[in-house]
C-alpha cells in the first residue's frame, strides 16, 4: 500500500494522539464523515465506480465485486482493481488484480491481466480434456500415484503459462496505447510499460472423487499482495482455514511486486509462487489487499471475514438448529455515512463487535451459528439488496475499518 498524506488520514492520526482513551468505534465514526467524494475522472478508459457479477454452474456459486476505495473517491481518481472468472466444463477459473496506485494506467493492466489468464486457462483446460479425458479421475488418485503427479504437473504449468500470457497481454496493451495522444496528454509524457503495473492472483478449482468422497483439487498462483484462501466449515476451527497464497513483498517495507517487473517473469519465479492442494472445502476466496489487509493476520482473521459475510447476508449461516441457553448480548448493526452521499447510511453488522460485546474470541463465535443468526442483518429485518452480488458490492463499499481506504475486491466461490 502506498504512503500518502491526505487530510483524512492526518486527522485520524491527530485524533488518536489527542486522546488514547478513544475507542476504535469513536475514531472510525469521526473519520468516516470526513471523506470527500469526487466522481470518476474524465480520463482514458476510466474504470467504473464499482462492478459486481454472479454466475453458477453445477459445482460452484460465484459472486464477485470490486469497489473504488475511499482515497480514490477523496482524490477523484480511478479504481485500479479488477476481477474475472468463468467455468470450463465444471472447472472454476478465477482471477483478481490490483493496479499500482502510483501508476496512471494500472487499471488497464489489471483488467487486461485478469481477462488474459481466464481466456488462456479455458482454452488450455479444454485441450487437456481432449488429450487426457480421464484427467479428473487421475486427480482423485493417491498423491504418490504417477497419473496424479503427471496431471498435477500439467495443471501447475497451466497456471504459470497463464501468467506468461498475461505478461504478453499487458505488454501488448501498452504497445497499443503508447502512441495515442490522449494517453500522453493525460500524464504529460509518453506512457511507459510500468504505467500499467498490477498485481495478479489466479486459481483453478476442480471437483474430484477420491477414496474420502468429494474433494477439490485447487491450484493457485500469486504475484504481488492480496490473498487466496480456502475454507472448510466442516473442519475443526484450527483446520478450517487453508492459505493458498500470500503477499509478495518487494525489496523495501511496504513494497509489492508487479507483473511488469522482468525479474518476476522467470520460470523459477513463477514456480515458487504456485501452490497446489487437494482436500475438502466449502468456499474459496480471492481478494486484493484492500480486503486482505483489513483481516490481518490473515491466519486466522480471514475466518472473521467469513463471519462478516455471513452476518451481512452474503454467505449462508450453516445453522445446526442448536441454541444455547446462555444470555449473549447482541450489538445493533452500525451505520456510518456513505462516502458517495453523507446523508445515506447503510447499517452493517461486524463480527468484531459481537466478539467484544458477547465476550467471545474468534473461535467462540465461529462455533456459535445460533449467535450468528441472532446477530445477522436478517434478524434485524434489514435487507439492503436482494441479489448477493449487489449485497457484496454494498458491503465492500461501506464497511468501515480503521486505516482502511484502498480499493476493495473479493471473489467468493461457494461449492455446492
Amino acid at each position: 500500500m502506498e504512503n500518502n498524506n491526505n487530510n483524512t488520514e492526518a486527522s485520524e492520526n491527530t485524533l488518536e494522539n489527542a486522546d488514547e482513551t478513544l475507542t476504535d468505534r469513536d475514531v472510525t465514526a469521526h473519520t468516516a464523515a470526513m471523506w470527500k467524494y469526487n466522481p470518476v475522472p474524465d480520463s482514458p478508459e476510466p474504470y467504473p465506480e464499482f462492478s459486481c457479477e454472479a454466475k453458477s454452474d453445477e459445482n460452484f456459486d460465484v459472486i464477485a465485486a470490486a469497489v473504488r476505495g475511499k482515497k480514490h473517491k477523496h482524490d477523484g481518481t480511478n479504481c485500479d482493481d479488477s476481477f474475472a472468472f468463468d467455468f470450463e466444463n465444471g472447472v472454476l477459473i478465477a482471477a483478481a488484480a490490483d493496479g499500482a496506485g502510483s501508476k496512471p494506467f494500472s487499471r488497464i493492466g489489471a483488467r487486461t491481466a485478469c481477462d488474459a489468464v481466464i481466456k488462456y486457462a479455458k482454452a488450455r483446460l479444454a485441450a487437456i480434456e481432449r488429450s487426457t479425458p480421464n484427467y479428473r479421475e487421475a486427480l482423485g488418485k493417491p498423491f504418490d500415484d504417477g497419473e496424479f503427479s503427471a496431471v498435477c504437473s500439467e495443471l501447475a504449468g497451466l497456471l504459470r503459462d497463464s501468467f506468461t500470457e498475461a505478461f504478453a497481454a499487458v505488454d501488448a496493451a501498452f504497445e497499443k496505447r503508447k502512441d495515442i495522444a490522449e494517453f500522453e496528454e493525460a500524464i504529460g509524457r509518453k506512457p511507459e510499460l510500468k504505467d500499467f503495473s498490477s498485481t495478479l492472483l489466479m486459481t483453478v478449482a476442480i471437483p474430484v472423487e477420491t477414496e474420502n468422497g468429494r474433494e477439490y483439487f485447487t491450484a493457485a498462483i500469486q504475484l504481488g499482495d492480496g490473498m487466496i484462501a480456502a475454507v472448510d466449515e466442516n473442519a475443526e476451527f484450527e483446520n478450517a482455514l487453508i492459505i493458498m497464497g500470500g503477499a509478495d513483498s518487494g525489496s523495501f517495507a511496504g513494497e509489492t511486486e508487479f507483473i511488469t517487473s522482468e525479474q518476476m517473469r522467470t520460470a523459477d519465479s513463477l514456480k515458487s509462487r504456485t501452490k497446489i492442494r487437494r482436500g475438502k472445502m466449502t468456499s474459496l476466496m480471492l481478494m486484493t489487499d484492500g480486503v486482505a489487509d483489513d483481516y490481518y493476520p490473515n491466519n486466522p482473521q480471514l475466518l472473521k471475514l467469513v463471519l462478516d459475510l455471513k452476518l451481512n447476508g452474503i454467505m449462508d449461516i450453516n445453522d445446526n438448529g442448536i441454541s444455547f441457553m446462555d444470555e449473549v448480548k447482541i450489538p445493533d448493526p452500525v451505520a456510518y455515512p456513505w462516502v458517495n452521499d453523507g446523508d445515506v447510511k447503510y447499517a452493517l453488522q461486524y463480527a468484531k463487535n459481537i466478539i467484544a460485546e458477547g465476550r467471545f474470541d474468534l473461535k467462540g463465535l465461529w462455533q456459535r451459528p445460533d449467535v450468528q443468526r441472532r446477530a445477522s442483518l436478517g434478524a434485524f429485518d434489514i435487507v439492503h439488496e436482494k441479489e448477493r452480488q449487489e449485497m457484496l458490492k454494498l458491503w465492500l463499499d461501506n464497511y468501515v475499518e480503521r486505516g482502511s481506504f484502498d480499493d476493495r475486491t473479493l471473489v467468493l466461490i461457494n461449492v455446492k
